[in-house]
């Protein structure tokens, strides 16, 4: 049997919760947000297997109580369920640098959210702190260099992007890896250790869900770019490095059509 908190300023949505989740068979805990210090002293005493959150609640935010939970030793692998009907795309870049937070947004059906909490009590879900509710697009981020990879997420995170690392290790691995990410865009470097960018777009483009997704090359490599044979492949950008954080964020705005 698991141990599950529940807080949410409202006691009816309270109720709803801890009745969808009563047939799991776990020990179901109901705490009225009346006080951040009585929540935070509560988690730490006796810490949960689950923590369900609202994010909104007058006197307990939400967001206090999850980075609380991440600066105490109990408490900083805690699986939080974050509950609200209040997303959006700046609470969703928040929430993915706590780790362990998993979204839904309200209302949502019992089963739904008792297959939910199941599924993250057992480790088998995929969690999603929130960019499917006001996230701008998904953009894969392939370059061999990690500080790279990082410049470019950040700039993208910071204007409402899902932004997702992927490091090239070999090419059928990475092709894999972007066809399980489904972008909106990637964000190619070209010249890379053990491929180029123009073998990576050629195995894209014989996947049917890449065929069309835009790619933007980033690269330092002009000259070598200009011998490539790219010609007969679509839906293809080029920027040069350096490049300012302005600048790509306009490009990947123009290429998703992006106000």
């Amino acid at each position: 049997m698991k141990r599950i908190i529940i807080i949410d300023d409202n006691p009816s949505a309270r109720k709803f919760a801890s009745a969808s989740l009563k047939h799991l068979g776990h020990e179901l805990v109901e705490v009225e947000p009346n006080c951040l210090i009585s929540v935070l002293n509560q988690l730490h005493e006796q810490p949960p297997d689950l923590l369900v959150l609202d994010l909104l609640m007058p006197g307990c935010p939400g967001l206090s109580v999850l980075r609380f939970c991440r600066e105490d030793e109990h408490l900083r692998n805690l699986k939080v369920l974050i509950l609200t009907s209040h997303g959006s795309a700046t609470i969703a870049q928040v929430l993915q640098h706590f780790g362990n937070a998993h979204y839904l947004a309200k209302p949502v059906a019992p089963m739904a959210l008792a297959n939910c909490v199941e599924r993250f009590m057992e480790g088998t879900l995929k969690v999603d702190p929130g960019w499917d509710l006001s996230c701008r697009g998904t953009v894969a981020v392939v370059d061999d260099s990690r500080l790279s990879r990082a410049f470019h997420c950040s700039c993208m995170r910071k204007h409402g992007f899902r932004a997702v690392e992927v490091e090239p290790t070999d090419l059928v691995s990475t092709r894999r890896a972007i066809e399980d990410l489904n972008p909106d865009l990637v964000l190619l470097d070209y010249l890379m250790p053990t491929f180029n960018g123009e073998q990576l777009l050629r195995t894209m483009r014989t996947v049917k869900a890449l065929r069309d997704t835009p790619v933007l090359i980033i690269t330092a490599h002009k000259n070598l770019l200009a011998e490539t044979q790219m010609d007969d492949l679509s839906g293809i950008d080029v920027m040069f490095k350096p490049v300012h954080a302005e600048e790509l964020l306009q490009g990947v705005e123009a290429i998703l059509g992006l106000p």
